[in-house]
């Protein structure tokens, strides 16, 4: 494989079924879900993913399979489900530079994430929506807008708020071009954040931060060396390559999976009410 990748999927085809790492693949109409658990230090080392689930889900391009996308947001919240804590209060960060377009699918989805954490028990009784589990959503930002690792500003909201599980969302590097748009992928493990851009941070998982950690992202965007004889001489392209119809791809992707994480996180409200009020 040329070029890296943040997709446990592309990394587990370079390498045998072993020890350590358990694959398994199922078709859901036109989603193909692969499920790759690593469960000790051997998988870890040969997949170089730490321990924890990877769910990758399979679609039709973002980009031009157009209609209904009703059928990939349940998958997602089926298979965070999967992974899910039984907790009632959970931040939600979007990752990633807003003004960097590959760059801004956290910021879009956490921009549609709702937010309940500072409701109180009496407006939830009057608006009838007394099941509403706390809620709170960040953008960190980055560490060139901030001066601030991202993992540090989490660790204080998170002992501000007093959230029990924390899911991040953030772009992804793909290996290969027919990736882009047409991937995502859920993992407990945790991420660097600007993995997706070339741009590698301090880690964040349940053991930087403290708390079950739930990650979810979108590819979109590769190394340029993977399209070009960088990748055959041995020198390296210090570029990215994004699809050209990449703001459609965040709009589309950020719908999607925000759709998806609000129906997972209150799943005691009606999804339509959900849907009009973000």
């Amino acid at each position: 494989m040329t070029g890296r990748s943040d997709l446990a999927v592309e990394l587990k085809s370079e390498i045998r079924e072993n020890e350590g790492i358990v694959t398994d693949t199922e078709k859901k109409g036109i989603l193909t879900v692969t499920r790759i658990k690593v469960t000790n230090e051997t998988g870890s080392r040969n997949l170089k993913k730490p321990i924890g689930n990877y769910i990758n889900i399979d679609i039709p391009d973002l980009l031009y399979h157009g209609g209904d996308y009703i059928e990939l947001e349940n998958t997602l919240i089926s298979e965070l489900k999967r992974l899910s804590f039984k907790n009632n209060n959970f931040l939600v960060a979007g990752l990633g530079n807003r003004n960097i377009t590959p760059d801004a699918l956290g910021p879009a989805v956490a921009e549609r994430i709702l937010a309940t954490r500072h409701i109180s028990p009496y407006l939830k009784v009057q608006t009838g929506l007394t099941e509403l589990k706390n809620v709170s959503v960040i953008q960190p930002g980055v560490l060139g807008q901030t001066g601030v690792e991202t993992v540090e500003i989490l660790k204080g909201v998170i002992n501000v708020c007093g959230a029990e599980c924390l899911i991040i969302i953030d772009s992804f590097a793909a290996a290969s071009e027919k990736r882009l748009g047409t991937t995502v992928q859920i993992c407990d493990s945790g991420i660097s954040p600007g993995s997706g851009v070339g741009n590698d941070r301090k880690e964040i998982s349940e053991n930087t931060v403290g708390i079950p950690v739930i990650a979810i992202g979108v590819p979109t965007c590769l190394d340029a060396a993977v399209l070009s004889n960088c990748s055959q001489t041995g020198k390296k392209a210090p570029m990215i390559v994004t699809p050209r119809e990449i703001d459609l791809l965040i709009d589309r992707a950020s719908a999607v999976i925000s759709n998806a994480v609000n129906c997972f996180l209150q799943p005691d409200t009606d999804r339509q009410i959900l849907l009009s009020i973000v």
